[in-house]
């Protein structure tokens, strides 16, 4: 099984953390078509429950053979009844329960949400206890055509992999650098409440605008994580444990979920516009107000 044959950010992110060990213990895959979110979805869980020592998923071991058959016990797939028109609060409910049994035959179980977008309110709010304290070895992916569809406490416990990025060259070496030291620079600007100094942290991204999607979602795991740190997790997603840590202890949970809005609104806009500085400079602006609580629930 493969990832979809393209050179967007969102699925290089997805490749590193495979082969890191850090996927998460939930996310959700937005945009694209429906085939590519479970194309996506399904690749992750055989990577997940591969049991080679190289590469995941080796396509070869027999995990990776009935994963890729639909038959391992351990991915299992959550999907809307054929009498009802959305995924009932009794489906999740029924996965928590079987999410507290250890895996059949693998080290994780990982559970595939198809059409999430149909999760009545009653259901998400009762998906949310399970994600809020996961078992070591459970895996949740939600796929659906937009995250606007999830609550916004849904979607600060999980990881938001959006396949409507644009695709971009291939950045190796110097331009994750480039990421991971803008992030961190931002986080130190938004806790310091220097908005000069979050927009020297971004000034580069003007020539390196393709660049600019990687660091959002950068930005989308370090304050997650900044979530999971106030709920007493020590788990981090992100690779900046200490800015997520000092974010997690500046702001309250409130302006952190400000902020991924705030986020989720630039990421929306940098495939809308094309001038740079003045997408930059929103960037920075819509972030320190989101800090503030000065939000207006609009980021587009």
């Amino acid at each position: 099984m493969e990832l979809p044959k393209t050179d967007r950010p969102v699925l290089r992110r997805l490749r590193a953390l495979i082969d890191s060990g850090r996927v998460p213990h939930a996310m959700v895959i937005d945009g694209g078509s429906a085939e590519e979110r479970l194309q996506v979805a399904s690749y992750v869980a055989q990577a997940l429950l591969c049991t080679t020592e190289g590469k995941k998923p080796c396509g070869m071991c027999a995990a990776c053979k009935k994963a890729e058959q639909g038959n391992h016990p351990d991915i299992i797939h959550i999907t809307r009844e054929a009498s009802r028109k959305t995924i009932a609060v009794e489906q999740i409910r029924r996965m928590r329960d079987d999410a507290i049994v250890v895996p059949n035959e693998g080290s994780h179980k990982v559970y595939i949400i198809d059409e999430a977008e149909l999760l009545q309110e009653y259901a998400q709010n009762a998906l949310l206890k399970i994600l809020e304290e996961p078992p070591s070895y459970a895996v949740f992916i939600l796929c659906a055509p937009s995250r606007t569809s999830l609550l916004p406490t849904v979607l600060s416990r999980t990881a938001v992999f959006s396949l409507n990025e644009e695709e971009g060259e291939s950045q190796r070496g110097e331009g994750n650098d480039l990421v991971l030291e803008a992030a961190s620079n931002l986080a130190a600007g938004l806790c310091a409440g220097n908005e000069l100094r979050m927009l020297e942290a971004v000034a580069p991204f003007e020539k390196k605008y393709e660049l600019l999607p990687e660091l959002i979602g950068e930005m989308r795991l370090m304050i997650r994580d900044a979530l999971a740190v106030q709920a007493g997790s020590s788990v981090f997603l992100s690779g900046h444990s200490r800015e997520a840590q000092a974010l997690g202890k500046r702001f309250a949970a409130p302006r952190l979920l400000d902020m991924q809005r705030a986020l989720d609104g630039i990421s929306n806009a940098v495939q809308r516009f094309s001038n740079k500085n003045l997408t930059l400079t929103r960037l920075c602006s819509t972030l320190a107000a989101a800090a503030k609580g000065i939000t207006g629930g609009n980021y587009d």
